[in-house]
């Protein structure tokens, strides 16, 4: 018995068939819809391959913000720290504040990976920290 394709292939599968079948024989409207359907599927499969990576990457980052354990959870942690940013308790120009930036900014950039990949990806990002731009 052949392996099942997980839900990753599936997507990729799903994808391909709408560009190589669908599009062609499409106009106007109905080719705008397919076009969203594909980028939508192609969201989903970029979540599915590295959301749960970018999420303890994000927790990571809100974590070293704190001197002090504040948990594995990722929703309390982002509520934390929205609560806290609000209070401005980050004193503005101190390595703490930095740190926040390049917290917020890295957290931004891996979640505009999945929506925009084409403009990430001319961005050439490293591993370093996005607010360097």
């Amino acid at each position: 018995m052949l392996p099942r394709p997980g839900a990753a292939d599936l997507l990729k599968m799903a994808q391909q068939a709408l560009q190589d079948h669908v599009f062609g024989k499409l106009e106007g409207e109905a080719k705008f819809a397919a076009l969203m359907a594909v980028r939508a599927v192609a969201i989903a499969e970029a979540e599915l391959r590295d959301g749960a990576t970018a999420d303890r990457a994000e927790l990571r980052a809100i974590q070293g913000l704190y001197a002090e354990p504040i948990g594995d959870d990722l929703v309390a942690a982002r509520k934390r720290l929205a609560a806290d940013i609000r209070a401005r308790r980050f004193a503005s120009g101190t390595p703490r504040d930095v740190r926040l930036l390049d917290a917020l900014t890295a957290a931004t950039a891996i979640r505009l990976r999945a929506v925009n990949i084409k403009y990430m990806a001319q961005r050439q990002r490293g591993k370093g920290a996005e607010s360097a731009v």
